[in-house]
């Protein structure tokens, strides 16, 4: 199995609201922007004549757009903001580095990445130093040494920084932005930081090490893998164990063998090594063989283990895991039900197994809207696997369409009344009459979304030779 890898940073507890805005932000970002695409010509509609000596027009290439990055900025050119750089003002210093990286690639020269670097060091100010670190993540310097020097520099105040201070953590900050290109600071990285007294410094390392320690010819990184797994998916924090539980989807399990410059295929499994980190979970999540319970509390953290588990070792992809899924989603926490249909959709037809139980959802009027958008992505995330579920979509579609209805009854004989009303009694009617419009364009956006996961089910044909049956509904 190669999940998708998750583009969202999921919460700790307590924060379910938080992740269902960037749920329904995100949804509603693709859906508008499928909504944007050309109209093809009406049926029947008149097309030019071409005359039988007119010669077809040359194509030409489209004029591609060339970035222009400014000379100036404040009216300050490049040179003049590297001196003020050095100004004895921290306050001009601190502004002059957050604005080097605006001038784009001639930013990324010698002389100013030479800049950098000393002042990385020289520079006493914390506020100022911060900024500074700000701008190296921010600008890819010419020369790969002066990257390298600048790596070496964050990752030894990742190592000897103060624990809980604020220098660690924006050095942790700045390694992630490099990318794989830190490959190298992963040594600091999982060396006594991760036992730093800030506990959003060990969820920034957490985050870290997704981001930097994965090689496009050796993989995940092992040491990396083991200390996301071991000691930061034990973190006391759940912030910290989500973190690192994302990181381990993200990277992936360690791969057996080097891929080769032409290859599109990774290698395969490197099944002793990954066992390790299947060992770890399973600690997490528990063994049902050996009926041993899981250490983890928070069911938002335990779903993700449990996805790590499934990533590492395709075995686990069996009835216990979805159960435990489909299970979370009978709860109260808006935040749980959530992560758990998140999860159901990375298993794609597999998840189908459990359609039923998203489909439940569907019929939820108390629940926030956010969350049965998540439910019907999900459920259009089975693929071939979800065609049982469509006349529960098109039941939702005539269900929405009918209250969209409703409201436009009740807007219309609001905007008729707002005439006789006096003034303050015709403002609150006005914000009433705001709030019903929001609410109407909420429903319609939502049966289009709903028509659109029906068609994307009806034209999906299946990944597998055997599409997961969902379970009979409950009566």
């Amino acid at each position: 199995m190669q999940p998708a890898s998750p583009s969202v940073t999921p919460p700790g507890r307590g924060a379910g609201a938080a992740a269902l805005r960037g749920t329904f932000a995100l949804l509603l970002a693709l859906f508008v922007a499928a909504l944007v695409s050309a109209q093809p010509p009406a049926p029947g509609a008149a097309q030019p004549k071409k005359e039988p000596d007119q010669k077809e027009p040359e194509k030409k290439e489209p004029a591609k757009l060339e970035t222009r990055w400014p000379t100036d900025i404040n009216g300050k050119d490049l040179k003049t903001v590297m001196k003020d750089m050095e100004d004895p003002d921290p306050a001009t210093r601190e502004f002059a580095a957050r604005t080097l990286s605006s001038f784009g690639p001639p930013a990324q020269k010698g002389d100013v990445s030479k800049l950098l670097l000393r002042r990385m060091t020289a520079e006493r100010d914390p506020s100022v130093r911060f900024a500074v670190y700000g701008a190296v993540g921010a600008i890819a310097f010419d020369a790969e040494a002066d990257n390298k020097e600048a790596l070496r520099i964050l990752a030894d105040v990742v190592d000897t920084g103060v624990t809980g201070g604020a220098s660690r953590y924006q050095a942790v900050q700045t390694i992630t932005m490099f990318g794989p290109r830190a490959y190298e600071t992963i040594v600091k990285l999982t060396g006594v930081a991760m036992t730093d007294a800030s506990y959003e410094t060990r969820r920034a390392i957490a985050g870290a090490l997704g981001r930097v320690a994965f090689s496009e010819t050796t993989g995940p990184n092992m040491k990396a893998l083991t200390a996301l797994a071991d000691v930061l998916a034990k973190d006391a924090s759940a912030p910290v164990r989500m973190e690192a539980l994302q990181s381990l989807m993200l990277l992936g399990p360690p791969w057996d063998g080097v891929k080769k410059a032409d290859s599109k295929v990774d290698p395969p499994i490197n099944a002793k090594s990954a066992a390790v980190i299947i060992s770890y979970m399973k600690h997490r999540v528990g063994d049902p063989k050996t009926k041993t319970p899981g250490l983890e509390k928070d069911r938002q953290v335990e779903i993700w283990a449990r996805l790590v588990l499934m990533r590492f070792d395709p075995r686990e992809i069996n009835d216990d895991n979805m159960e435990a899924f489909a299970r979370h989603l009978s709860g109260a926490e808006v935040g749980v039900k959530a992560q758990a249909l998140q999860a159901l959709s990375f298993m794609g037809e597999s998840g189908a197994k459990k359609l039923n139980a998203v489909v439940r959802l569907l019929g939820d009027k108390e629940q926030p809207i956010q969350l049965t958008i998540t439910a019907i992505n999900t459920i259009a995330a089975m693929g071939a696997g979800a065609k049982p579920a469509i006349p529960d979509l098109k039941k939702l579609v005539t269900d929405t369409e009918k209250i969209v209805s409703g409201l436009k009854d009740q807007e219309r004989k609001a905007a008729e009344g707002l005439l006789k009303l006096k003034d303050q009694e015709r403002r609150v009617a006005e914000e009433m009459l705001k709030v019903k419009e929001h609410e109407r364009r909420t429903n319609e956006e939502l049966v289009k979304l709903v028509e659109r996961a029906i068609k994307h089910i009806e034209d999906a044909k299946p990944t597998s030779p055997a599409v997961a049956q969902p379970e009979p509904k409950k009566q």
